[in-house]
């Protein structure tokens, strides 16, 4: 019973063959692990090579504590609780594992997969906000009703599930532990995937707190939106500054800020600029 509450009274009804596995009397079997395949909604993408070395010697020592939960598959099996103690077990050298085989659709699978992830927090962030995802669709919940179930806020959820939105170089930092999941919900901040890349790669490159890359965003951000409004020319003044060019013979920059701004002018020489203050003038350059 203390499992069915960790779970949550949703996932309990989305589990029932699997939980009851815990009270019967039955003596597990020894499966081959060759027959075994893994847990196709295994949201862990990466494992810990240091964490499954120490598992493999405490296997070899004690052998397996908690048997292994399958289901048959066919001529096979698969996983649907215990993927850790299978590759301990494999590196350890063992030709069979302890295992109840029970009956588990591919709603019950993912269920315990994602709840037996989280529950340890074994999860990476990238790898919390792709179950999420496929978790809300796979049982049609809402960010709310999931948040309830794993024990976060709604808010939390949706900050996961925005990670998915990152280009796939970004998600593979994340990933890897070289950008957390505050730098990733920060790099969401930029307009398009190029510049999320290219910010992701000078942030790991030195070093910045999430803070540092916030600051970064922003100021990224407010570049592009000073450059929009320069480009955002009225066509009036554009016109004036075109006439300026033909009558001066140069480049002329018309600065208008609602009726009041600054006129540039470009000279390449001094004798250019006399002959443009000449034309100011009125004055022929010629005498």
């Amino acid at each position: 019973m203390k499992r069915k509450r960790a779970l949550g009274r949703g996932l309990e009804s989305l589990l029932p063959s699997i939980e009851e596995n815990h009270s019967e009397k039955g003596s597990p079997a020894d499966i081959s692990v060759k027959a075994i395949d893994p847990n196709p909604f295994q949201p862990r993408i990466d494992w810990d090579d240091e964490e499954l070395s120490s598992l493999a010697e405490s296997i070899r020592q004690q052998g397996i504590l908690q048997p292994l939960v399958l289901r048959k598959r066919e001529e096979r099996y698969q996983l649907i609780a215990g993927e850790r103690r299978l590759r301990a077990s494999i590196l350890a050298g063992l030709d069979t594992v302890p295992a109840f085989v029970r009956e588990a659709d591919d709603r019950q699978m993912m269920a315990l997969a994602l709840i037996e992830n989280i529950q340890r927090q074994d999860l990476n962030p990238m790898e919390k906000a792709e179950a999420f995802s496929r978790f809300c669709v796979e049982f049609k919940m809402t960010q709310e009703e999931l948040g309830r179930q794993v024990g976060i806020s709604r808010s939390a959820v949706a900050n996961f599930q925005r990670l998915t939105e990152l280009p796939e170089f970004v998600k593979a930092m994340v990933r890897s532990g070289k950008l957390s999941m505050g730098h990733g919900r920060a790099l969401l901040g930029l307009p398009n995937e190029e510049l999320m890349i290219r910010v992701a790669k000078l942030s790991i490159a030195r070093g910045y707190s999430v803070r540092s890359l916030e600051d970064t965003v922003r100021k990224a951000t407010n570049r592009k939106i000073t450059k929009k409004k320069k480009v955002d020319v009225l066509p009036e003044v554009k016109q004036l500054e075109m006439e300026l060019q033909r009558v001066l013979g140069t480049r002329v920059y018309l600065k208008d800020s609602g009726g009041s701004g600054k006129l540039e002018i470009e000279y390449g020489s001094l004798d250019e600029l006399d002959r443009i203050l000449s034309i100011i003038r009125g004055r022929d350059s010629s005498t």
